[in-house]
């Protein structure tokens, strides 16, 4: 058996120079990595585009910057604020009374936030009624927003209002125009005259810090608004929303409101 032996840079079979041309660059290799790959194909950001889903999908986060509000008085807003984001979407041609609406209200004792049953809950998910989740914080004592009084501030989840948005990926500007009147309409309940900027923030569900927790769909809804009950140590927004963090000594009740009727 003849061998082929390779010698400064030449080729010799049998004593026998044999022609050979030697690339003089190194050979790029190139390969996947797993990880990269996973990223770019399972993020959400990429899942959103290649399944359509729309902006608020997964809920609706609405912050708001109350100016020397207490507790008592913020909870006795939830009714209201839920009819004045109907009304910015909807519309004036819609009607809400706070005697069409249902309010399951959570304890200080016992379980922080109260549900219908799940059949219930995807029964109005069905109907395409929105579903509010009311929280309330205190700011830090130092915050010059709370005035050294520990003042509250307010968080609201919504979900299902994706169904009477327009354009719900927002490739133009109808969206955020609703966004933006649903921000004029808050604006009483922040007891301030002024609309200053970011006093209300309104943002998507899904994304920043909870990308990856926070992907909720009709049947995960139920198991996901009771995480504060039987998964509080999960990272995600309704943790976030039922966990007084600046004041942990008390822990404020959750309140959930939804209308009682169909709304096509």
């Amino acid at each position: 058996m003849s061998v082929a032996i390779l010698k400064d840079k030449k080729l010799y079979l049998e004593n026998k120079e044999l022609p050979m041309k030697l690339l003089d660059k190194k050979v790029k290799v190139s390969y996947v990595n797993p990880i990269e790959e996973w990223y770019e194909r399972y993020t959400v950001d990429h899942y959103r585009s290649k399944y359509n889903i729309g902006k608020y999908d997964n809920g609706m986060l609405i912050s708001i910057s109350n100016k020397e509000l207490n507790y008592e008085t913020i909870i006795g807003q939830f009714k209201d604020i839920y009819i004045s984001i109907l009304k910015a979407c909807l519309g004036k041609g819609y009607r809400f009374s706070k005697w069409d609406l249902k309010r399951f209200n959570g304890y200080w004792e016992g379980e922080q936030i109260v549900l219908p049953s799940k059949e219930k809950l995807l029964d109005v998910i069905s109907k395409k009624i929105p579903i509010m989740i009311g929280g309330i914080h205190n700011y830090k004592k130092e915050d010059v927003r709370s005035c050294g009084k520990e003042y509250c501030h307010t968080h609201i989840y919504l979900y299902n209002i994706h169904h009477h948005l327009p354009n719900a990926n927002g490739s133009d500007r109808s969206l955020r125009d609703i966004e933006d009147k649903i921000e004029r309409h808050l604006q009483r309940y922040t007891n301030t005259r002024k609309r200053l900027q970011n006093i209300i923030r309104i943002t998507p569900v899904g994304v920043g810090a909870y990308k990856f927790t926070d992907t909720i769909t009709p049947t995960k809804l139920y198991e996901y608004l009771r995480s504060p009950i039987d998964n509080p140590d999960a990272n995600n927004l309704m943790n976030y929303i039922s966990n007084n963090r600046h004041l942990p000594s008390i822990q404020y009740p959750l309140a959930l409101v939804h209308y009682n009727h169909r709304i096509d």
